[in-house]
């Protein structure tokens, strides 16, 4: 794919989900079920008081998996909630999601995540990473703005091994994550230096 990877990101986009769109129910279950495993063993994850976690769109991975165990540990979730041009992290349970905008569910309300914590793991969805914590995400740069804003948190990048790029288009805003994990791996970044050892 090293040639493709000179696309504009728009083209990107449409390769890496058609990747996704080839693969059976029972692979994408496979694959979510094997990343979220690699996450709840991370001694990150055991650390973390809270979670950020996501509800999967096509071409992502299902982090339900990490979810139910942070329910389970009694972690503080939070899920992102769109509030143009960015999103905010509103605590909420899984049940408390209805459908928002573009129509993903997401919390009515809730108590936002303070900018100032940094006991806290995101996990951040992609339809492409590479090694070097870059991502490809769905062109509306809301996770990157307001992951600026949370600087101090531990984020992980969350994706199938077939979108594991050997590199990605990077631009000044973008905002990369400090682990990428996949069904097969675990990769750290080198993005942030010194991020990691706050929760490991």
């Amino acid at each position: 794919m090293g040639g493709q990877l000179r696309l504009p990101k728009s083209e990107l986009r449409q390769l890496f989900v058609s990747a996704w769109d080839r693969r059976d129910r029972a692979e994408v279950r496979d694959a979510s079920r094997a990343v979220c495993g690699w996450i709840v063993r991370l001694e990150a994850f055991r650390r973390a008081i809270n979670l950020v976690a996501y509800v999967a769109q096509r071409g992502e991975i299902d982090p339900s998996g990490v979810v139910d165990v942070a329910l389970g540990l009694g972690k503080t979730l939070y899920f992102p909630r769109v509030v143009e041009p960015g999103i905010q992290f509103l605590e909420a349970s899984p049940g408390d999601l209805t459908p928002g905008s573009y129509g993903i569910p997401e919390p009515r309300s809730g108590r936002p995540l303070p900018r100032s914590e940094s006991a806290v793991l995101f996990l951040v969805p992609g339809l492409a990473f590479d090694q070097e914590g870059r991502r490809l995400g769905r062109g509306g740069g809301h996770y990157d703005r307001t992951l600026a804003l949370y600087p101090r948190g531990l984020r992980a990048g969350l994706v199938a091994e077939i979108q594991l790029a050997p590199g990605l288009p990077s631009d000044s805003w973008d905002q990369p994550v400090d682990a990428v994990v996949t069904e097969r791996r675990l990769v750290w970044s080198a993005a942030r230096p010194g991020i990691k050892e706050n929760l490991t």
